[in-house]
């Protein structure tokens, strides 16, 4: 027994020791597999980064620069394929082959360049073909009328839009109407900012390369600014372009509150010395030219104002159709000094009629008046009320005899 014991522990001990790996022996083929597994791992991916573009780049416009990241495949008897990136001197370096200078070309000469570089340099009869992996980044200066002016980092494909979000958007007094953009070789030009929100003219929302800078100037309030007030985001003072319109302004730069009244906008204006009340209807919006100097008030809508005695006076949104017993409900009804049925409107003009079966408008005020019990016994009960009546009687009697 005791021998069989001994024969088990054996065996148990013998399984241990096989199951476990403490310095087994590779074979080549484990020790390959495992050198390839671990160079897949280290090897870094190409063209990891990834950018949301508006369509496929123009390889004919565009310009290579430093930080591009090009993909080269060269095929002789053997293929070889390289990730490279031009260099800070716009160079590419290319294994076996050499260095070609490439910056500055559009991506179609680069890449015929590339081509001759090679079969010139190192293999005749090999066919070569190139790719743009990712585009570079560089920093753009912008200064002016920007909330946050300094340098933004971009790509060749980022528009001028994206560079004003990146400087946190134009300050009220900026002239969006005359960007400049100034190149390295001192030429410059000038982007209307407006015809691009209005028309989607991309010409007045370009793109950039290595050494631009963009400026947007300030403008003069006097010469260019007016007041915008009432039910919009952000009221207060803004520039206009020369000659722009009431409509293409309000596109271009208006948010509206939920409750404004697009009915009619009032423009305060100054003409000759003298200030006036413009009064213009949505069909006029696109014909009427703004001058420096107009204040835009956007009024806010006009609702139902409830007032007299009910239970909650106050002011409520316009329901077409609504009568005025519909509105004294809204507030709370009538109260016990009050008198629904002897309710009074009285409209925005001034003048006043009663509320039976009216229709009403916006900016109409309902008026519900004391009754006229309440006016001649106020709090006191009916009993005494008819004796203090007369009481009254009485002593009018007698101081007449």
């Amino acid at each position: 027994m005791r021998a069989f014991i001994n024969v088990l522990v054996l065996m148990a001990l013998f399984s241990f020791a096989t199951a476990q790996d403490f310095g087994r022996l590779s074979t080549p083929i484990d020790e390959e597999q495992a050198d390839q597994k671990e160079k897949r791992v280290q090897t870094p991916p190409i063209g990891t980064q990834v950018l949301a573009l508006e369509n496929a780049i123009d390889p004919d416009t565009y310009v290579l620069g430093p930080g591009d990241e090009i993909g080269l495949s060269i095929q002789t008897e053997q293929i070889f394929t390289y990730p490279l990136t031009v260099t800070p001197t716009g160079d590419l370096f290319i294994p076996s082959v050499g260095v070609c200078h490439v910056s500055g070309l559009s991506f179609s000469a680069a890449k015929i360049k590339v081509k001759r570089f090679v079969n010139e340099n190192a293999f005749p009869q090999a066919k070569s073909y190139m790719v743009l992996i990712n585009p570079r980044t560089f920093k753009l200066q912008v200064s002016g009328a920007v909330k946050k002016p300094g340098f933004v980092v971009l790509t060749p494909t980022t528009r001028l839009q994206e560079v004003i979000e990146l400087s946190e958007g134009f300050q009220a007094l900026a002239k969006e109407y005359e960007i400049e953009v100034k190149r390295s070789d001192n030429s410059s030009y000038q982007v209307n900012f407006h015809n691009f929100l209005l028309q989607g003219n991309l010409d007045d929302n370009p793109t950039f390369i290595e050494g631009d800078k963009v400026h947007v100037p300030y403008a003069e309030i006097s010469e260019n600014g007016i007041v915008k007030r009432g039910a919009i985001e952000n009221p207060g003072y803004d520039i206009i372009a020369p000659g722009e319109l009431l409509g293409d302004y309000i596109k271009r730069q208006i948010s509206f509150n939920d409750d404004i009244e697009l009915e009619r906008i009032v423009i305060n204006r100054v003409d000759l010395n003298t200030r006036k009340n413009l009064i213009v209807p949505p069909e006029q919006f696109s014909t009427t030219i703004l001058k420096p100097g107009d204040i835009l008030n956007f009024e806010q809508e006009r609702g139902i104002s409830v007032i007299g005695f009910v239970q909650s006076p106050g002011g409520f949104a316009f329901f077409p159709g609504y009568s005025a017993e519909d509105y004294i409900a809204l507030a709370g009804g009538n109260s016990i000094e009050g008198s629904a049925k002897s309710a009074i409107i009285r409209h925005l003009d001034g003048s006043e009629e009663s509320a039976h079966r009216l229709t009403l408008k916006r900016g109409d005020v309902i008026i519900v008046p004391r009754t006229y019990k309440d006016i001649l016994f106020g709090n006191v009960g009916v009993v005494a009320g008819a004796v203090s009546l007369t009481s009254l009687i009485l002593t009018f009697i007698a101081a007449t005899k």
